[in-house]
């Protein structure tokens, strides 16, 4: 009845979690959430008060696809300001309709039946349904321990049916991001079989150490592709906004199908993504906040009888902590601390084979939240039956 395209792609499981935590709460169970990836804060007053502005003003009406020129010249000097390098406004930079879309269209506009894409195992679990929707095959290569790839696998994984090679930096659901020096190193491998390299840096503002994270587009790598948004730094995931810079012969590729499938992403969005790209105070306050629960919930999983955290995160807003003393069984242990503690976490096994034994926390709660959510689960796990 349904095409097996569709047919053999999964349920994201966070969302269902989710939908199942949702219904909990409908029938007057509290539920801490620490499932989602999406920040607490509200939008920036500056950015919601722009689009308002541009609403008001009769901005509502089809852009350029590519995205507004104004929009793609600020992206453009964004890019030179906080990596030194330069993007094209005309021919290199598109706007789309959040990251996924935007990889939505590169994978389409290079994968064809057969052909192998290399991922992160852990890694977002869209990934793999991402590359099977265009009869593409998924390539896993295993993290260590510490989070980061393994360049030897990498070096023996690519070949003569190899793509693409897709990141994730800083990483969903690991926390770590690659260095300059370890993009270098993964391009050098891609360009020896002239495979792409697609870089998701949706989290790149988001990391405890520095401004920003690397990117592959300091590497001048001719077949990088980088990936964007404004989701994440600027608490604007509902606005669904993101942007790619990539090598004009891929971005007029990925412009036909924006064009043809999208059309345009939304005219008063952008006007607020502008000035969503000029916040500074607003955006260092919430990092400031993300960092202080991040600090909490290391010291608190190091604390706990069962969880061991062999790598601390540096980015994005999640732990993934080791819990295979207790269960190696993920999913069964997530139901578990939703059912009997209230407390939404992620299976690790969501993530791939190699998150079995694992879970992912979400610090992008409140303080608060996060500290009762831990009190729940440290109680619940001491009375967890692995057989029952």
């Amino acid at each position: 009845m349904f095409p097996g395209r569709v047919l053999g792609i999964g349920a994201f499981e966070v969302m269902e979690i989710l939908a199942e935590a949702q219904r909990m709460e409908r029938r007057g169970e509290r539920v801490i959430h620490l499932e989602i990836g999406e920040p607490d804060f509200p939008t920036p007053a500056r950015v919601v008060e722009e689009a308002c502005r541009a609403m008001r003003q009769g901005d509502t009406h089809y852009t350029d696809a590519r995205g507004t020129r104004e929009l793609r010249c600020a992206i453009a000097e964004h890019l030179s300001t906080t990596l030194g390098v330069d993007a094209d406004p005309s021919r290199e930079v598109l706007v789309t309709g959040g990251v996924s879309l935007g990889l939505l269209f590169v994978l389409a506009s290079l994968l064809e039946p057969g052909d192998e894409v290399l991922i992160a195992d852990p890694g977002y679990p869209c990934y793999p349904n991402f590359i099977r929707f265009f009869g593409a095959r998924p390539v896993r290569l295993r993290l260590q321990r510490d989070g980061s790839l393994c360049l030897e696998e990498l070096k023996e994984r690519l070949g003569g049916r190899t793509r693409a090679v897709l990141i994730n930096t800083p990483a969903n659901p690991t926390g770590t991001y690659l260095t300059e020096k370890e993009l270098r190193a993964v391009c050098e491998l891609a360009s020896e079989v002239k495979a792409w390299v697609i870089s998701d840096e949706i989290y790149s503002g988001l990391i405890y150490d520095g401004e920003r994270s690397p990117s592959v587009l300091q590497t001048g790598y001719e077949r990088a592709v980088m990936l964007d948004g404004f989701s994440k730094l600027y608490a604007m995931t509902g606005w669904r906004l993101g942007y790619l810079v990539a090598p004009w012969q891929l971005a007029v590729q990925v412009l036909k199908l924006q064009q043809n499938f999208y059309i345009s992403p939304s005219s008063f969005a952008q006007r607020a993504a502008i000035a969503a790209l000029s916040l500074r105070e607003e955006v260092e306050e919430m990092k400031r906040q993300f960092d202080r629960r991040r600090r909490y919930l290391i010291a608190r999983l190091r604390s706990m009888d069962g969880f061991r955290l062999t790598h601390e995160p540096k980015a994005a807003y999640y732990a993934f902590p080791d819990v295979s003393e207790i269960s190696r069984d993920s999913a069964k242990l997530a139901r578990y601390l939703l059912h009997s503690a209230g407390v939404a976490v992620t299976p690790g096994a969501a993530f791939g084979e190699a998150g079995e034994g694992h879970v992912r926390i979400s610090y992008a709660a409140s303080l608060e939240s996060i500290a009762e959510g831990m009190d729940r689960i440290e109680a619940a796990v001491e009375s967890w039956d692995d057989g029952c």
